[in-house]
């Protein structure tokens, strides 16, 4: 069983339930974070000291104080501390339950599972936990029947990126000069405007700024 697990939750009360219920399921070293850069900084020390964590349990939206954040969501956390330790195995435990995330969280981000806090999320959270120490992937029985809806959009990273240039207000022509930059293919402002169009119809939005909207209602980028 994992000994060493670090969980990112910013609210107290959840912090003390999640860990009770995790220090008693594994009896591991359970340490905690309310913010992501904190997170971040914990894992890559306990790299440095050569006692690194073997699981990260973490939510994906925090409420931020006062002070400045670099990273401020679950989802950058991720992306973040993947750079630094591949090989870190991740469960997300969260309220969000669009389908469009989870299937992201799974594909791009390379998640090993994904429960639904709930009635029953901390008796699935510990059945993740169990699985992906396995070397198994788990998805909660909410997160599977959201996973399986036939009408959940799939994007490739390349999509990602051009969405994320989008609504970071970016026009097609310095996305181009941006991919061409970052040496991502296909990059000319042509192939740039195909697959733009082809996202508005996937999404059946009219213009680039209802496609933007669709976009963030769905969570589907940070």
């Amino acid at each position: 069983m994992f000994t060493k697990i670090i969980i990112a939750e910013d609210i107290d009360n959840e912090n003390l339930g999640i860990v009770s219920s995790v220090h008693a399921f594994t009896n591991a070293q359970v340490d905690t974070a309310q913010f992501c850069d904190k997170t971040r900084l914990k894992i890559e020390r306990a790299l440095q000291e050569d006692v690194p964590y073997q699981l990260l349990i973490s939510d994906l939206s925090f409420t931020l104080d006062y002070k400045e954040h670099t990273i401020t969501s679950g989802k950058q956390l991720i992306e973040e501390v993947k750079k630094i330790q591949p090989d870190i195995k991740i469960i997300v435990f969260s309220g969000e339950d669009k389908p469009t995330i989870m299937k992201s969280l799974f594909e791009n981000y390379k998640i090993n599972g994904y429960v639904c806090k709930g009635l029953y999320g901390l008796s699935e959270l510990n059945k993740a936990i169990q699985a992906v120490y396995d070397h198994k992937t788990f998805t909660c029985p909410v997160s599977k029947s959201a996973l399986h809806q036939k009408n959940v959009l799939q994007l490739d990273a390349y999509e990602i990126q051009l969405l994320t240039l989008l609504v970071q207000g970016y026009k097609q022509e310095e996305i181009s000069q941006y991919l061409i930059q970052n040496n991502i293919s296909p990059n000319s402002r042509r192939s740039v405007e195909d697959r733009i169009r082809k996202l508005r119809e996937d999404f059946n939005a009219k213009t680039n700024v209802q496609l933007i909207y669709m976009v963030n209602q769905l969570g589907l980028i940070s």
